[in-house]
């Protein structure tokens, strides 16, 4: 990954930009703030994400400007660069309100209820056509565009939650080759939770961000809600992505899967096998990411084998709380 100076520097290269001051906001996620302009965030890929990949966010990003739908916009007109052997997109900073406000500020954004309208506002949208994303059809871009598979986690694979789920498959095939005697029940055990978790496959497709979440969205002053990490977006199930967002708002307060729908069910209607898949589909994201701890964290199979059956649980209680919620908005 690339040292801060050596972003610095290719910044003020490629683009003019320089950065007065350079802040960490995730891995491979870097602020650069200036004095006489607007700031901007620079994601950094390594190389094992392919520059076409990167260069599919820019388009989904300039699809989503082009529909005017609340996400971050492209910094330039070639956002993407390499530097070394990563690639770099660069987008406008969104104005954030001062970290004390921000509670405040998606409350009267609309809160859950609202962040959940926005997921069905980003659901209803007409799927963008193949090559689309750049105004005029820019030369450069991939011919998927912001029309391409997405929905999986870009960590584990660009395209759709089946690839991302056959990733943490191999992931944990391999673990288990190596794993101890007295760890083999756990591997097994770890086996039966992917099993049982759901890639959504077959079910109504939209165009979806693959980590819908709170953590993504930045509260500004207008109020307004602003979707960030776009990284593999595109289209694949919606209920992929609503099954994450009730899973990270319900492990809180269950009370919030009601909220989260209410705002979501207003612009969609979930067919009755979506309905009846939610459980494995909660499951599946929670799974992936300890599957991901174990490989590059160090997780024990012990610890990944006890959450997945306290995801599973919440899962059950999240789902059976959405369809009583659905149920009693349909009377």
């Amino acid at each position: 990954m690339a040292e801060p100076e050596e972003l610095r520097a290719h910044l003020a290269d490629v683009y003019g930009f320089r950065a007065e001051r350079m802040f960490n906001l995730d891995e491979g996620v870097v602020l650069l703030r200036r004095d006489d302009g607007p700031s901007w965030v620079a994601r950094v890929f390594g190389p094992g994400r392919p520059e076409a990949a990167v260069r599919g966010d820019a388009a989904v990003l300039d699809w989503l400007a082009a529909v005017e739908y609340p996400a971050e916009r492209c910094a330039a007109g070639e956002p993407v660069s390499r530097l070394g052997d990563a690639t770099v997109l660069v987008t406008e900073a969104v104005a954030a309100v001062p970290r004390a406000q921000r509670r405040s500020a998606i409350k009267d954004a609309g809160g859950i209820r609202g962040l959940g309208a926005l997921l069905g506002r980003l659901h209803t949208l007409e799927r963008p056509e193949a090559g689309a994303g750049r105004p005029g059809g820019g030369a450069g871009w991939p011919s998927g565009g912001a029309g391409r598979p997405g929905g999986g986690w870009h960590h584990m694979a660009d395209g759709l939650p089946a690839d991302e789920l056959a990733v943490a498959e191999s992931w944990l095939e391999d673990a288990e080759a190596d794993a101890s005697f007295r760890d083999l029940a756990h591997y097994s055990a770890l086996a039966e939770a992917l099993d049982f978790a759901d890639a959504c496959g077959g079910l109504p497709e939209a165009f979806t961000h693959p980590d819908f979440a709170l953590p993504n969205v930045v509260a500004t002053a207008e109020p307004a809600m602003v979707l960030v990490d776009w990284a593999g977006a595109g289209v694949g199930p919606r209920l992929w992505s609503l099954a994450f967002l009730l899973c990270a708002e319900g492990s809180k307060d269950l009370r919030r899967v009601e909220l989260a729908l209410s705002g979501y069910c207003r612009q969609v209607t979930l067919e009755p096998e979506e309905l009846a898949r939610l459980e494995g589909a909660i499951c599946a994201r929670p799974l992936v990411l300890d599957i991901w701890r174990m490989h590059n964290r160090g997780m024990g199979a012990a610890d990944a084998a006890r959450r997945a059956d306290e995801v599973r649980e919440l899962a059950r209680a999240i789902a059976a709380r959405a369809r009583a919620a659905i149920a009693r908005h349909g009377d």
